[in-house]
């Protein structure tokens, strides 16, 4: 869990200097959250490896990581980083795999149930799963939404959306880091 610290820490200024880039010297940002999105995507992974058990679940988060991100910078090599939204609903569609295979490791083994390490393993799988499934949805849909012009307050819901979406996935996080504590082994 203390690799939330210098995720989020990253996280943060990767949104202030694409922030600052894009609003004084009007510079395109999305290589830099094609990166971001490579990162988290890495970083999530990871911490669905750490908390899966099963040996197949580890298989195939490794698989489809490695896939993912192998793909991606293919992609990335041959169009010098140009933003997709594509490619990042692809990766939000594998998170919410992840997500799924933990909640039915979960289920499968309800001895857990009452220990706060799975908790926190619980709360970051929720936050993923809604972030990331709003995500996919909202980019997949990213040429219709320009299209028609698709706005609340003046935003473009492409924009909006994902705002949102990251209060919800952060909360989730911090009540995971609050309720994390070490496995307890049983006798």
């Amino acid at each position: 869990m203390i690799s939330f610290v210098p995720y989020l820490l990253l996280v943060l200024v990767i949104e202030l200097v694409a922030k600052y880039l894009y609003v004084t010297h009007a510079l395109s940002t999305g290589w830099m959250y094609n990166i971001l999105n490579l990162i988290s995507h890495f970083f999530f992974a990871f911490i669905f490896y750490r908390f899966s058990t099963a040996k197949e679940h580890k298989q195939t988060i490794i698989l489809l990581t490695s896939t993912y991100i192998i793909t991606s910078l293919i992609y990335y090599t041959y169009t010098s980083f140009a933003f997709n939204n594509y490619i990042i609903a692809y990766g939000g569609i594998i998170q919410v795999i992840f997500a799924c295979l933990h909640f039915y490791e979960y289920l499968l083994h309800d001895n857990y149930v009452k220990e706060k390490h799975y908790s926190a393993g619980l709360c970051i799988a929720s936050g993923v799963l809604i972030f990331y499934s709003g995500i996919t949805i909202c980019l997949s849909l990213y040429n219709y939404i320009l299209l028609n012009h698709l706005m609340i307050f003046n935003t473009p819901l492409y924009n909006i959306i994902p705002r949102y979406l990251s209060i919800i996935l952060y909360s989730c996080i911090s009540i995971a880091l609050i309720v994390w504590r070490k496995p307890m082994t049983t006798s």
